[in-house]
């Protein structure tokens, strides 16, 4: 496992775009949490699993790289201006359209222009041990995580609170 602080993998962005295609795992600050994430492949989600343990049933979200993707991939009640409101609503949110897919999410944070310029969204989950206290700062990181990650990227300390559920099958507001 690498460290890398936000500043240097932004500005080495090419490098890291072809480690995440390559099948690379990064451990990555959001707007709320530290995740983990990788590319959206079947052989990445088996990595993230046995990465972070945890119920085979249960799905992880997905970092969409724009609105765009979430509406050419989802059924979207009233798209982009509904999706909008609720983003400036709320500092961190993750988006159910539909409960045999994964929540999907757009993050208020400088790695989300990395997704963007990538194209390609990317499955994510928190990076604590289930049922633990979530990750806000690189050095909380289980050792059991950090281990089995190619890459940690030092964000400083995050907000500390999980993203909101906003799930539109059911029209539920859920702050976690």
């Amino acid at each position: 496992m690498k460290i890398i602080q936000l500043d240097d993998f932004l500005a080495q962005k090419d490098i890291y775009i072809a480690e995440a295609k390559s099948g690379k795992t990064f451990v990555y600050p959001t707007d709320t949490i530290y995740g983990i994430w990788a590319l959206y492949t079947p052989e990445n989600v088996e990595k993230v699993f046995s990465i972070k343990p945890r119920d085979i049933k249960k799905m992880f979200s997905i970092i969409a790289p724009n609105f765009q993707w979430i509406e050419e991939n989802y059924e979207v009640p009233n798209p982009t201006s509904q999706l909008t409101e609720l983003l400036h609503k709320y500092h961190g949110v993750t988006y159910i359209f539909s409960y045999e897919k994964p929540g999907v999410r757009i993050i208020k944070h400088p790695i989300q222009k990395f997704v963007e310029m990538l194209g390609i969204p990317f499955i994510t989950t928190s990076c604590n041990i289930a049922g633990e206290p979530v990750v806000i700062d690189i050095k909380s990181i289980p050792e059991e995580i950090a281990s089995k990650v190619d890459y940690i990227i030092d964000g400083g300390i995050g907000w500390g609170k999980p993203s909101v559920l906003i799930d539109f099958v059911s029209n539920k507001v859920i702050e976690r």
